[in-house]
């Protein structure tokens, strides 16, 4: 019987929910973590771009914390906006679960609101193997048309993405520390320092990689 060659640039019909296509990674990086059980963290790091705490991913992830917290997964962030601030405890809920004991808030979840971050699309980077793809983050969820790209086997793009995602940490500053608890007072300032153009170079990353019928605009 002749095998079937395995595509790592898959893409799920439109027609497939964006939940579920999520899932259906999420699932697969899981199956090989399971499979595989690669020594080390950087297989079980998590890293992710969104465009805010009700991105589509966070909420998939948030989906899935038992599976996440059983296989040992730590969880890093860059939000571009951090409203609601109900979703983004409940995010930090998450985030700070899969954390290890003594990090700082600061190491776990940062934001950028300046308009360069919202030219990149969504990222995550699951492990040093699979990278995913969203839509840019300068569009509104309801206003999305679906497409993302998952790449399966791809340790050279999941280099990049993490390169990508470095350059977008040290652009963002902490999420303030009192805006995770569940009292407020005051709300937090937009105010960030000029951009490190070297990490703002990296930004090229996304545009990179977009291929002619692979990207979103």
């Amino acid at each position: 019987m002749q095998s079937k060659s395995r595509n790592p640039h898959r893409q799920v019909p439109v027609e497939t929910s964006f939940e579920n296509r999520l899932i259906s990674y999420f699932e697969e990086y899981f199956q090989w973590l399971d499979k595989e059980r690669p020594d080390g963290r950087e297989a079980r790091q998590f890293t992710v771009i969104a465009r805010s705490p009700q991105s589509p991913v966070i909420l998939t992830l948030q989906s899935l914390m038992q599976e996440l917290r059983s296989r040992q997964i730590r969880l890093q962030v860059v939000f571009c906006d951090i409203e609601p601030e109900r979703a983004l405890r409940s995010a930090w809920n998450a985030i700070s679960d899969l954390s290890e004991q003594g990090r700082e808030h600061g190491d776990l979840i940062r934001w950028n609101s300046s308009q360069a971050v919202l030219e990149a699309h969504e990222q995550m980077v699951l492990g040093a193997r699979m990278c995913w793809t969203g839509d840019a983050m300068r569009r509104e969820p309801g206003k999305r048309d679906a497409f993302d790209l998952f790449e399966t086997n791809a340790p050279q793009i999941c280099r990049l993405g993490v390169q990508s995602f470095s350059a977008m940490w040290r652009l963002a500053q902490p999420v303030p520390k009192w805006l995770l608890r569940e009292s407020r007072d005051t709300r937090p300032s937009a105010t960030f320092a000029g951009p490190d153009q070297r990490a703002l170079a990296m930004l090229s990353f996304f545009r990179h990689f977009e291929k002619s019928g692979n990207h979103c605009h």
